[in-house]
Formats: structure tokens, C-alpha cells, sequence
């Protein structure tokens, strides 16, 4: 890798989630200078790594477009950049054929799904190309009566569950809120059928008719689907990346960066009076003003007017951005928040246990504890990054 200029900082090296966040701000219209870049090849590989584990090098790219910097990178960083970018948009352009195809099928039994995550971010055109936003799978929403006719309705059209238990047909039976991932031989994309929007502990947030009853009918590609309101793909974001994923140690750079860009690309059309008095309702209100100021720390995101200031909001963004900038910080605050997390691992689980019908017999089922490599691994990635 050839090396950048130097200039004040080259002698040291700075925290790679500094310098990521920093140049991903470019895309959300803050200018950047060659400052901003990484000054040397361990920073470089440093970052690129981060982006590449948080699925952001696309973003990565664009922000250094929009800001003009491209001529200012080493050639190896932007040939990556660039092939990353295009074997993006390669894989997104077969997932929007897929997408088509799945939506076209759905419409076939009566059933028009409601997109969520990348899938609406695809339809939509929130961002400025396919290939800006890296997505692994493909995520809608159907009626829970209508689960088992459209997994059947998929297998005959080549897609096959990755889990073979009819009782799982019965939305009741679900330990999560979507049926377990089918796949094709014939796409690239796992499926996830949700019958609920987001997980059972955190249910009272956001639910399936309400989405429903806001969402935008689409007429996309010969088929029908639904878009989630700006109001409720943004609800949707925050419980899933920090209700859920961030309480359970793991903070998703995609999904913050994606919060700032769609407040910023919807702006008016965001009703944060509604999603603050939901949250309040149900105690989340210090969780939606720790998000937002997370975001304002890692991409200078600020606060919607109406949205209540709180007396913390200040320390919060000083705790967050002393993570940044110091990855002995960020270490030592996992290291303490390890035991929050697991207890609230086991609450959460509890909680979905308690609600799930035939609870012994769910006791005696192997799968209901994978759950606890899959969320041990996460907290301990959470302290190594």
C-alpha cells in the first residue's frame, strides 16, 4: 500500500472507528479535508478493516466522491474501494431481480409484503445508487395468518427453510419475530418472513398492523408492496440497533450512519413528537436520547427541535465521543457494561420463554439455546472492538 502525505497526526496513529465515522461523515454533507484521511498504511489497513466488518466500504467511498478526495488516495485504497463498490452493486442488482420475483410470487396467493431494512432501502431509492448500501438478506413483512400458505407457496418455487418443523408454521410457536431464513438455489439472498416487526421483548414499540395501516402501496417492477412510513423505518432502526443489538453489545456503524441519513433525507416527514411519546410511554425515552446522542458523537447528527432535550445529553455525547477517540475507553466501558448486558440477555430470553406456548417442551429443544454462543459472541465482540 503506498503511503498518504504526512502531516501532524502521521506520527501516531489514530483510532480507526475515529477515522472511519470521520470520513463517512462526508457522505452526510460535513466537509472534509485531507486531514480527515488516513496518514499512514497502518491507518489505512485499519479502517478499511473496521468498514469492511461493519459493511460500510461502500458508504466509505461515496463520502470521499462527494467530497472530492478521490485523487487524494493511495491507488491500492481506491482500486478496493472501487471493487468493492462494484461487486456491491453486482450482488444488489441480482437481489433487486430476486426481490421482484419474491414480491411478484407473494402477489400471487393475495399477499403484498411490507419491506424492511435494505429491502426498502433498495425500493425506495434512499440512497443515491444500488450499490451504496451492502444488505445480506431480505427482509418483509406478511400477515401471520398468511405464514404458512406462503411458506409453502416459496418451497414450490424452490425456496427451503432452514429449519423443517411444521409447528414453526404457527406464528405463536416462533421464538423470534420471523420464521427461520429460507433459502434458493437460485438467488443470492436468504429470505426472512416476518410476522412481527421486531422481537417479542421489545413488541409494544412497534407492530404489524400499525406499519401496515402507514405504509406507501408501491407499484414496483410488475408487482405490489408496501414502504414503511419515514416515521416507522426510522422507530424500526432505533429498536432494532439499539433497543436490541446495542443493549446486546454490539453497535452497528451501518445501521447509525443509516439513522442520520434518513433523518436527514426525510426530514420534515419524520413525526418525532410520536416516536418520543412511544418510547417514553414505555420507558425507552433515555434510549432514543442516548441514540441520538451517539449519533451526534460518531457523525455530528443534531437533535430534532422537537425532540425533548434531557439534563444528560450533554454527558452522553462527551461518554461517546471519549469512546472514539479512545479505544481504551470504549474497552474499559464494555468491560463494565458485560454484566449489564448478559443480564439483559437472559431477561430478554426469559421474557420471549415465558410468552412462547408448551414452555417445557421449548426447554427441551437444542435450538433455543444456540442463542447463547450467538449473544456471548456478540458481547465479547462488543469488548474487542
Amino acid at each position: 500500500m503506498q503511503k498518504t502525505g504526512t502531516h501532524f497526526f502521521a506520527s501516531r496513529n489514530r483510532p480507526a472507528r475515529l477515522l472511519l465515522c470521520r470520513g463517512l461523515s462526508g457522505a452526510l454533507g460535513q466537509e472534509l479535508g485531507p486531514f480527515d484521511l488516513p496518514a499512514s498504511e497502518a491507518e489505512w489497513r485499519s479502517v478499511l478493516r473496521l468498514a469492511s466488518r461493519h459493511l460500510v466500504t461502500p458508504f466509505l467511498r461515496w463520502a470521499f466522491q462527494e467530497q472530492g478526495l478521490t485523487s487524494g488516495l493511495p491507488p491500492d485504497v481506491q482500486e478496493f474501494l472501487d471493487a468493492v463498490y462494484a461487486l456491491n452493486l453486482d450482488s444488489n442488482l441480482h437481489t433487486e431481480d430476486q426481490l421482484a420475483h419474491l414480491i411478484r410470487e407473494l402477489n400471487q396467493i393475495g399477499v403484498r409484503p411490507l419491506l424492511l431494512k435494505g429491502a426498502a432501502t433498495l425500493v425506495s431509492g434512499l440512497y443515491p445508487t444500488p450499490g451504496e448500501r451492502m444488505i445480506g438478506d431480505i427482509d418483509v413483512l406478511i400477515p401471520p395468518s398468511k405464514l404458512a400458505e406462503v411458506v409453502e407457496h416459496l418451497r414450490l418455487v424452490g425456496y427451503q427453510p432452514a429449519e423443517e418443523e411444521k409447528e414453526l408454521l404457527d406464528p405463536e410457536n416462533l421464538t423470534f419475530h420471523h420464521y427461520p431464513r429460507l433459502y434458493s438455489h437460485n438467488w443470492p439472498a436468504p429470505v426472512e418472513l416476518h410476522v412481527r416487526p421486531v422481537h417479542r421483548s421489545v413488541a409494544q414499540v412497534l407492530g404489524g398492523e400499525e406499519l401496515f395501516r402507514d405504509a406507501t402501496l408501491s407499484n414496483w417492477r410488475e408487482g405490489r408492496c408496501f414502504l414503511p412510513s419515514p416515521t416507522h423505518f426510522m422507530l424500526h432502526n432505533v429498536t432494532h440497533a439499539f433497543l436490541m443489538d446495542y443493549r446486546r453489545g454490539f453497535l452497528s456503524i451501518r445501521q447509525l450512519f443509516e439513522f442520520v441519513y434518513a433523518c436527514r433525507t426525510w426530514a420534515e416527514r419524520i413525526d418525532w413528537e410520536l416516536i418520543e411519546e412511544r418510547l417514553d410511554t414505555l420507558g425507552y425515552g433515555g434510549d432514543l436520547r442516548s441514540y441520538v446522542a451517539l449519533a451526534n458523537a460518531y457523525f455530528g447528527f443534531r437533535m430534532p427541535s422537537t425532540l425533548t432535550h434531557s439534563r444528560w445529553n450533554p454527558a452522553r455525547r462527551r461518554l461517546y465521543r471519549l469512546q472514539l477517540e479512545h479505544p481504551a475507553a470504549l474497552f474499559l466501558f464494555s468491560l463494565v457494561r458485560l454484566v449489564q448486558i448478559l443480564g439483559s440477555i437472559l431477561r430478554t430470553r426469559a421474557h420471549a420463554l415465558v410468552n412462547t406456548p408448551q414452555p417445557i417442551k421449548e426447554l427441551l429443544r437444542f435450538r433455543n439455546y444456540m442463542w447463547v454462543y450467538r449473544e456471548l459472541k456478540g458481547v465479547f465482540r462488543w469488548v474487542n472492538r
